[in-house]
């Protein structure tokens, strides 16, 4: 279009080709993603999706991510899950994402110092697990949305929703159900 004189004939010819090829492009995403999730729910035999709570509109102020995070079409992807888990009966459930990678899925310690994104592996200092970062974070969103699945409520940390008694001096209801987990049995993705 830049090369055509505006309004002529050649002009609205290329605009016409450049509005079909972003259609097409974006027709293909939309049947990459209800695909997926007809995949995910259907095929697989999930009947609980979850994933995080992400502010999408403040992760594409990104200069370097925004293109990937809007070519993804992580919006559409969390609201097609919702109304296909409404519509069919199944749950679809969004965490808070915070300090989900930071903290140990085994023992629920926090790590002492912030992780950069550059270090893929989560080591915990408190008991040695060592885990894939996505992986621990994975474990930690999938441990969250069974609490809120099961109506408790999730405290700031895990390690003081296995202390009991702080868990009852902050006046937290059914506190011995706050236990996700022992520090051996650990689940599995």
């Amino acid at each position: 279009m830049a090369r055509r004189k505006k309004g002529s004939h050649r002009w609205y010819k290329a605009v016409h080709a450049s509005a079909l090829h972003q259609e097409r492009t974006t027709n293909k995403r939309k049947d990459f993603i209800g695909k997926l999730i007809y995949k995910l729910y259907h095929h697989l035999e999930n009947n609980v999706l979850v994933a995080e709570d992400l502010s999408i509109s403040n992760m594409v102020k990104n200069k370097h991510l925004s293109k990937s995070i809007s070519d993804a079409s992580w919006g559409t992807f969390f609201k097609w899950c919702g109304n296909i888990a409404e519509r069919d009966g199944f749950h679809f459930h969004q965490v808070d994402p915070k300090n989900t990678s930071q903290i140990c899925s085994n023992c629920g310690q926090k790590s002492p110092k912030k992780l950069s994104l550059a270090l893929r592996t989560f080591n915990c200092q408190a008991c040695g697990t060592s885990l894939d970062r996505d992986h621990n974070a994975a474990i930690n969103i999938l441990l969250r949305a069974a609490a809120a699945l099961r109506g408790e409520r999730w405290v700031a940390t895990l390690y003081e929703a296995r202390n009991k008694n702080e868990a009852r001096d902050k006046g937290l209801q059914r506190a011995t159900q706050l236990t996700l987990f022992d520090a051996t049995a650990s689940p599995s993705l």
